[in-house]
């Protein structure tokens, strides 16, 4: 009875092992969170505040293992987020008929995973991208004009993930956000503003190995 049940278990570690060390260093991960701006300082209606938004990306990216501790990841990542102008502050911009403000990102992130037990680790990197629509609308209507609407966009992303067994890991993290300055032309004045503001995010990342 006991030689059939350790031949079984053997068998079973043995799977799991040829498992594990076939598993692909390429994932596929997805992120959604909430998004909260900075001020707008020094702009048209003065200093503007931002209510919270939301913020969601998608991920393709490779693993490479450094040691048994430390992976090193590149991914390329589609991320957008979205917010809105304080409603007790926009009545302060004259000509602003919309509040929306929002981004879409195509970033190249490097992260580093530390992983300090089986199951648990800690992420951090930085990526950098290009924003193809950075927008804005309260200060892009009537006189007031957005003179770009794209631009550079950095990141810094920290975080601690968990393994849910198998090719899924379940991650909760921070990232920070921020685009290049915005210049917002005032065509009656003749005058022209930066808005230079950063987001701040706190997210949930579910990351699954191709």
């Amino acid at each position: 009875m006991r030689t059939p049940f350790l031949l079984f278990a053997t068998a079973l570690l043995g799977s799991s092992a040829w498992a594990q060390d076939d598993e692909s260093p390429y994932y596929l991960q997805f992120s959604l969170g909430g998004v909260f701006s900075e001020d707008a300082q020094d702009v048209p209606g003065g200093t503007i505040g931002f209510d919270p938004g939301f913020s969601t990306g998608v991920a393709l990216g490779r693993s490479f293992e450094l040691n048994e501790s430390f992976d090193y990841d590149i991914e390329f990542e589609t991320y957008y987020q979205a917010f809105t102008v304080d409603e007790d502050d926009i009545v302060a911009i004259a000509s602003a008929a919309d509040d929306d403000a929002k981004a879409l990102a195509f970033m190249v992130n490097g992260l580093l995973d530390w992983k300090f037990t089986r199951q648990y680790s800690v992420y951090g990197g930085l990526g950098l991208g290009w924003a193809k629509t950075i927008k804005y609308s309260a200060w892009d209507s009537g006189s007031l004009r957005i003179t770009d609407n794209s631009g550079a966009a950095i990141q810094g992303r920290l975080g601690l993930a968990y393994n849910l067994g198998e090719n899924y890991d379940a991650r909760i993290g921070y990232r920070y956000f921020k685009t290049e300055p915005i210049d917002i032309e005032d065509t009656t004045a003749g005058t022209t503003d930066e808005l230079d503001i950063a987001q701040h995010s706190l997210e949930l990342q579910f990351r699954w190995s191709l």
